[in-house]
């Protein structure tokens, strides 16, 4: 196969993503800590504050630390905390919100925290983004997708920025040392303006969803714990203020073109059904030996889509709920000789 014609398909399957990617309606919070690799406070009661925070409620919010000055700078970590007028360091933001801690209130401010986690991810989404970051060819793309909820009509200047973050990363740290392990360090933005692309300025109504593609080129993600992450900003004034923050760790590599065993590619859409689910199968290469099954939580196998030759090009499937059994989560696996893909459904 031409490598012009792999370019085409890999263009196709990138819009694919974009197209069947998931939006989850729940509502997180951006928990950000302004910092400096120079600052004693940052590497001790702030250090501290920070680890547990995460350790306390990763399913509520995202985390990122900005380093707005010292040997960890980036720009647009400056300008986001700038955007909420942060001065020193370290400070602590719940979405646009200065959390006020202090070393003589660390435990105090941990409680507080949390208690507004809990109570903030309560609260019916106005909008969410999702997305399933590629790497491919020395840059991370991203096709996302921005889903307003309803039920009332939603009116402003909405924006999508994504962003790379990177955990778990070894640097300096001062109180720490050379070898401080800095937890979600903000990376970059995807975007030359930090708040990202403009959605919609104006009126929009419940379900109505909006498609947006990103790049940004890395040198190698092997070796990285690196995170994409999504939020969605409303203007207000001069301010951007977050509405909803969601982040994936899981980056897909498209391997070269020279590798037809990793030119297989599986879409299953809509991920969560009610009746019906769709597999959509792309292969560069006549496969004489493939498999698709689909499983249950138990490693039982509860339908065979196909067993036998898959051809090159476009395949489709049906996934009935009937066929597995009834409602729940299932595993949805194609199989060739040296592949092996596997994606999630549930039907509900």
């Amino acid at each position: 196969m031409k490598k012009s014609s792999f370019t085409i398909l890999i263009a196709v399957l990138f819009l694919m993503k974009g197209i069947a990617q998931q939006v989850e309606q729940k509502q997180r919070i951006l928990v950000t800590k302004r910092t400096a690799d120079w600052c004693p406070y940052c590497g001790t009661w702030g250090w501290d504050y920070f680890k547990n925070a995460i350790e306390q409620n990763e399913s509520n919010a995202v985390f990122m630390a900005a380093h707005y000055d010292g040997g960890l700078y980036d720009q647009a970590a400056k300008e986001i905390t700038d955007n909420w007028g942060g001065f020193y360091q370290p400070k602590f933001f719940a979405n646009e919100m200065e959390q006020g801690v202090t070393s003589n209130n660390v435990t105090s401010k941990l409680a507080d925290l949390k208690y507004q986690l809990d109570i903030l991810g309560t609260i019916a989404p106005i909008a969410n983004s999702g997305f399933e970051p590629v790497y491919e060819n020395g840059e991370i793309k991203v096709a996302a997708k921005v889903k307003f909820f309803g039920p009332v009509q939603a009116s402003g200047e909405f924006y999508l920025g994504i962003y790379l973050l990177e955990d778990h990363v070894t640097a300096y740290q001062a109180s720490i040392g050379a070898n401080a392990v800095h937890r979600h360090l903000f990376r970059k933005s995807f975007t030359e303006e930090t708040f990202g692309q403009l959605v919609i300025n104006g009126n929009v109504s419940a379900g109505q969803e909006f498609s947006l593609n990103f790049s940004t080129p890395v040198d190698e993600i092997t070796g990285h714990e690196y995170e994409i992450v999504g939020i969605i900003w409303m203007k207000q004034g001069d301010k951007y203020i977050p509405v909803n923050v969601w982040g994936t760790s899981q980056i897909e590599t498209v391997s070269a073109v020279s590798d037809p065993l990793s030119q297989n590619r599986m879409v299953v859409y809509p991920t969560v059904a009610s009746q019906k689910a769709s597999v959509s199968v792309e292969s560069l290469e006549n496969q004489s030996v493939a498999q698709l099954e689909v499983f249950d939580l138990t490693g039982r196998r509860v339908a065979v889509l196909l067993n036998g030759q898959l051809n090159a090009g476009s395949s489709r499937f049906q996934l009935d709920r009937e066929m597995v059994g009834g409602n729940g989560l299932y595993l949805v696996q194609l199989k060739t000789p040296g592949f092996v893909k596997t994606e999630k459904v549930v039907f509900q």
